[in-house]
């Protein structure tokens, strides 16, 4: 099917002006009258139609199919939300594209953008009391001026209204929550102070032990237990009050309607935690030194068995028990060195290890029938048991006493004051 076409334009050649068209669609000039059309025989002929002025009545009769001018396909109305064509040289006419200046902008997933009325700090959420202003929307007499740095003044003035919101109201807040939990770590820490006691007293008899090897392995399990059990509690303690501390040092510098009260909060804290660490310490002290005692106490179990063996010139018996007694001492010594512990705890083990070492070496000797040698390890191991029992490698009796007693003092001066203060 032949597309239809218009007589062309006189002026101009356009082909796509509609039937009976007074002027042309491209250059708007008067368009000739068309020209009659064939009519089967029995139809009347279209009554022609006046030419206007300045044509020549002689113009050549033309019947081009014409084509319908756009928008749309021909009997087909032009589609909603499309821009219409028009000729070229002729401005288009205004379609359904580009934003729409009377609606604001939409995020991504199509919807809204809200402005946010809550914010979290440390761990808390509050509502302020008024919604941000969303950016309004440009006047025409304005898109001049440089879209930046408009945008650039709200968002600064957003951001003051914001700033002023939480110095006035959140911040205050948040301060006054913390104080209350400065408290609250506070009174938790005071409330440990019987236990940690108790704990104390075990400490100063902590060398006093049962003859019976056995009992005395027991009751070092026991020692060993409560002690890492209140460690853990005074741990526990100075965490909480240390972290409440850390938080209100911040608050201090951007909450100053709250500072008179975060300061005496903060002399509070200062002085529980001086406390609390020194009952850490001696703690700390005391669990390692069991975790040395252990293991010590089960290597001198062994060497006794050894020298029974030697006494009755039983040698198979004697050279057995080595081996444990060896790996035993090794771990104390291990131990020996942590924090807490005097300098003669490593010189007394590691002295016994000659010991042992010399022990060994003597029942060698005595196998091999070695009189030389029998004569140096002896030498050898009673050198090591002198040393054992010397001054520079023996805790005195009252050590932890004289060590421990000043830390349990300043525990309880700092519980006591947080007890008071409530």
């Amino acid at each position: 099917m032949q597309a239809y076409q218009s007589p062309p334009c006189p002026y101009c050649g356009a082909t796509w002006n509609q039937p009976g068209a007074q002027a042309c669609a491209n250059c708007r000039n008067p368009l000739p009258p068309p020209q009659p059309s064939y009519a089967p025989p029995g139809y009347p002929q279209a009554p022609p139609q006046a030419q206007p002025p300045g044509y020549a009545p002689n113009y050549p009769p033309q019947n081009y199919p014409q084509q319908p001018q756009y928008p749309g396909a021909p009997g087909y109305p032009p589609q909603p939300g499309y821009p219409s064509y028009g000729p070229p040289g002729y401005p288009q006419q205004p379609g359904a594209y580009g934003p729409d200046p009377a609606y604001g902008a939409y995020a991504p997933q199509g919807q809204p953008t809200t402005p946010g009325t809550t914010l979290t700090l440390f761990g808390r959420t509050f509502t302020v009391p008024m919604a941000l202003p969303a950016l309004p929307a440009l006047p025409r007499g304005l898109m001049q001026f440089p879209l930046r740095l408009i945008r650039s003044l709200a968002v600064l003035a957003v951001g003051l209204l914001v700033a002023v919101v939480l110095f006035l109201g959140v911040i205050p807040a948040v301060a006054s929550g913390q104080i209350s939990s400065a408290d609250q770590s506070l009174k938790t820490a005071a409330s440990h102070q019987g236990k940690i006691d108790a704990i104390f007293a075990q400490s100063f008899t902590l060398r006093t032990s049962p003859a019976d090897p056995n009992a005395a392995k027991a009751q070092f399990d026991k020692l060993g237990k409560s002690f890492n059990d209140g460690l853990s509690l005074i741990q526990s303690d100075e965490a909480a009050v240390t972290s409440v501390d850390q938080r209100l040092a911040i608050l201090q510098w951007v909450a100053p309607s709250k500072g008179a009260a975060i300061a005496h909060t903060r002399l509070r804290l200062k002085s529980a935690v001086n406390g609390i660490k020194q009952a850490d310490q001696a703690l700390t002290a005391s669990a390692n030194e069991v975790k040395v005692i252990q293991p010590y106490s089960d290597a001198l179990a062994d060497y006794t068995k050894i020298g029974v063996a030697l006494a009755k010139r039983d040698l198979v018996a004697a050279g057995a028990p080595y081996p444990d007694a060896q790996q035993k001492i090794e771990l104390a010594i291990s131990y020996s060195h942590a924090a807490g512990l005097p300098p003669q705890i490593a010189k007394q083990v590691s002295s016994f290890s000659d010991v042992l070492m010399s022990t060994e070496s003597l029942i060698q000797a005595v196998q091999a029938k070695d009189a030389a040698g029998i004569k140096k390890f002896t030498d050898a191991r009673n050198a090591a048991l002198t040393a054992m029992a010397s001054a520079e490698e023996t805790v005195p009796a009252d050590y932890e006493v004289k060590t421990f007693a000043p830390m349990q003092k300043a525990y309880d001066a700092a519980m006591k004051a947080i007890k008071s203060a409530s």
